[in-house]
C-alpha cells in the first residue's frame, strides 16, 4: 500500500489515539513566569552611531573631482577643437576652392591669345602722350602753329582752338596762320609752360602776297647775336606755314639793316629737318625739327635721326635699331634691318620713334611707312599702310 493512500476515517482514528496536553499551572504562575522572561523586558532604543568620513577619504575625493575635472574640461576643449577644427576645415575648403578659382582665372588670363595681350598694350600706347596732330584730329577746331623757344632752341606747338571760339574771336573771314597768331599769340602761356617769353613778335605783322612782314621797331634786338637771328627766323618758320617767305621791314617800309649781315633779305619759311627728342628742365619731352648735316632729301633726313651728334637733342631711335630709306613717289619707306617686336621695347620709345618719322616726312610733305616689324598695328597706327601726314607737332591747348 503506498503511504499516501489515507482516508478520513484513518485520519480521524490516528487524532483519537495520541495523548492529551495538559498545562496544570496557574493563571498567577504563568503571569509571574512571563515577567521574569528577558525576552518581554522592554529594551532602550539603540543610539544610531553617525558614521563619519574619514579626512583622508574627503581628501582623496576631491583630488578626484580635480583629477576628472581637467579631463571633462579636455574632452569638452576637444569637442570644442573638433568643432572649430571642422570649421577650419571648412574654411580651408572654401578658400582652397577660392584659391582655384583664382588660379584659373589667372590661367585663363594668361592663356589669352597673343593677339589680345598685344591689344592691351595697343591700348596703352594709344593712351600715351602724342605729340602730333592727326588730320582726323582737328575737326571743328582751328590748328595755330607757333614757334615757341626756350635757350635759343624753337620748339614747333600746334595749338587746337576751336571753331567757335574763333568765330567769335575774329570778323575776319578765312582765318589764316597770321590772323591767328595777331589773336592768340599774347595768349600762350609761353613761362608757365617753361619757355622764354618771345611772342608777338615786336612790332606788327601782316601779310604781303605769299610773304609774311614783321614790321620792326629801330630796337627791336633781334639781331644782337646769331644765334638771336637764328631763334627768330627759326620761329617765324614753324608758324607761318601757309606761306612761303618772311622778310624784316622797319616802320618806313623798308628793309631793316641787321648788325653783321647787312640788310634783310627775304626768307624761305620752309623747314626740313629731321626730328628728335628735346627735353625741358622740367623733364617735359617735345618733338624738334634740328639741323644735322645735309639733309636736302627726305631719305637723308631719315637716317640722320639715328645720331643727332650734338647734346641738344636725342635720337628717337632706339640705339640697337637699323634701318633703310627708299623712296618711291610720295611715299618713304622705312625698313628694319631685322624683323623688330614692337611690344620689346618701351612704349614710349616706340611712340616717340613713329612720331618722329612721321614728323619728318612731314616736313618733305611726304608719308611714312614702316615694314619688318611683328605688330601690324601700333596704338593708333596702320603699319601695313603708309602713315598719314601730321597736321602738326606738339599739340596743347591755351585757356579762353
Amino acid at each position: 500500500m503506498a503511504n499516501n493512500d489515507w482516508n478520513d476515517d484513518k485520519i480521524e482514528k490516528l487524532l483519537h489515539s495520541m495523548p492529551k496536553i495538559e498545562d496544570h499551572r496557574s493563571p498567577e504562575d504563568m503571569l509571574d513566569r512571563l515577567k521574569k522572561d528577558a525576552r518581554l523586558k522592554e529594551s532602550k532604543p539603540h543610539k544610531r552611531q553617525r558614521k563619519w568620513v574619514p579626512a583622508f577619504i574627503a581628501v582623496a575625493a576631491l583630488l578626484v573631482v580635480s583629477l576628472m575635472i581637467p579631463s571633462i574640461l579636455r574632452q569638452n576643449e576637444g569637442a570644442l577643437d573638433s568643432r572649430t577644427e571642422h570649421k577650419e576645415m571648412e574654411n580651408f575648403s572654401q578658400k582652397r576652392s577660392m584659391d582655384r578659382s583664382a588660379e584659373e582665372e589667372q590661367s585663363s588670363e594668361a592663356a589669352m591669345d597673343q593677339s589680345d595681350q598685344t591689344n592691351a598694350l595697343y591700348t596703352v600706347a594709344s593712351a600715351m602722350e602724342s605729340h602730333l596732330v592727326l588730320p582726323d584730329e582737328v575737326d571743328g577746331q582751328y590748328p595755330f602753329h607757333i614757334g615757341l623757344v626756350h635757350s635759343a632752341n624753337v620748339i614747333p606747338v600746334t595749338v587746337l582752338l576751336t571753331k567757335e571760339r574763333v568765330e567769335q574771336d575774329m570778323v575776319v573771314k578765312g582765318v589764316d596762320s597770321i590772323g591767328l597768331y595777331n589773336q592768340y599769340a599774347a595768349k600762350v602761356p609761353e613761362s608757365d609752360l617753361g619757355f622764354d617769353e618771345y611772342h608777338p613778335y615786336k612790332g606788327k605783322v601782316y601779310g604781303s602776297g605769299d610773304t609774311v612782314v614783321n614790321e620792326v621797331p629801330a630796337d627791336h634786338g633781334y639781331d644782337l647775336a646769331e644765334a638771336t637771328l637764328y631763334s627768330y627766323y627759326n620761329s617765324a618758320k614753324e608758324t607761318f606755314k601757309d606761306y612761303k617767305l618772311f622778310r624784316m621791314m622797319d616802320e618806313a617800309g623798308k628793309p631793316v639793316e641787321l648788325d653783321q649781315v647787312g640788310i634783310a633779305i627775304p626768307v624761305s619759311l620752309e623747314r626740313k629737318l629731321p626730328y628728335f627728342k628735346y627735353r625741358m628742365p622740367s623733364g617735359k619731352v617735345y618733338l624738334i625739327p634740328y639741323e644735322n648735316g645735309d639733309t636736302d632729301k627726305v631719305s637723308d633726313a631719315l637716317l640722320a635721326m639715328k645720331d643727332p651728334q650734338n647734346d641738344i637733342v636725342e635720337s628717337v631711335v632706339p640705339a640697337h635699331l637699323n634701318y633703310d630709306v627708299a623712296v618711291t613717289k610720295d611715299i618713304a619707306v622705312i625698313t628694319f634691318s631685322e624683323e623688330i617686336n614692337l611690344d620689346s621695347i618701351n612704349p614710349v620709345d616706340v611712340n616717340e620713334m613713329i612720331e618722329g618719322f612721321m614728323l619728318t616726312g612731314s616736313s618733305f610733305d611726304t608719308k611714312i611707312q614702316i615694314k619688318n616689324t611683328i605688330q601690324t598695328q601700333y596704338g593708333k597706327y596702320d603699319l601695313t599702310e603708309p602713315l598719314p601726314i601730321p597736321v602738326g607737332a606738339n599739340p596743347m591747348f591755351i585757356p579762353e
